[in-house]
């Protein structure tokens, strides 16, 4: 039984995220925006103060070489400018990408609305609490459960606690 409702979650999971793939690449194509570039300008645009390198990093879950790329061909569009130094260094929305972000964040909406048309908000809210804490259990079992395995005497032929020779 546990299988099967973790070969359905694994399936629901990898279908969305082919679907939200396949929906970024299809509305972004007007504004040339890769799928990272789409949720940096999102993440950008909830974050009016800017955010460092380090904070986009994390809330994208994008590793440090990605993340450097995206900000790099969104700041050749003039899209994000940075103010400071280092690891200090804050990105912002620049008035094109203020506007660029404001236009993706509208088609955003438009797709959120047509999905989630038959659910009642309260079930939405639901869905995100226990998804939240799903995602994190998910974090907490990669620590936990990820660590080297070293094969078991059991399983070479050996009876625990017998020498291995």
């Amino acid at each position: 039984m546990d299988t099967t409702r973790f070969a359905r979650f694994e399936g629901y999971i990898s279908s969305a995220a082919k679907s939200i793939a396949r929906l970024k690449a299809a509305r972004m194509a007007h504004f040339h925006l890769s799928a990272a570039h789409t949720s940096c300008l999102l993440r950008l645009l909830a974050a009016p103060g800017g955010l460092t390198q380090t904070g986009l990093r994390e809330a994208l879950g994008m590793d440090r070489a990605q993340i450097s790329r995206v900000l790099r061909q969104l700041g050749d569009r003039r899209y994000v400018a940075s103010e400071g130094a280092g690891y200090n260094r804050i990105y912002r929305l620049t008035p094109s990408g203020l506007s660029v972000s404001r236009e993706v964040d509208g088609i955003v909406s438009e797709v959120l609305s047509f999905v989630s048309e038959a659910i009642p908000q309260e079930e939405i809210e639901a869905f995100y609490r226990t998804f939240s804490v799903i995602t994190a259990n998910l974090a907490r079992a990669e620590s936990r459960f990820s660590a080297p395995q070293t094969p078991s005497t059991t399983a070479q032929g050996k009876a625990p606690g017998e020498e291995l020779l």
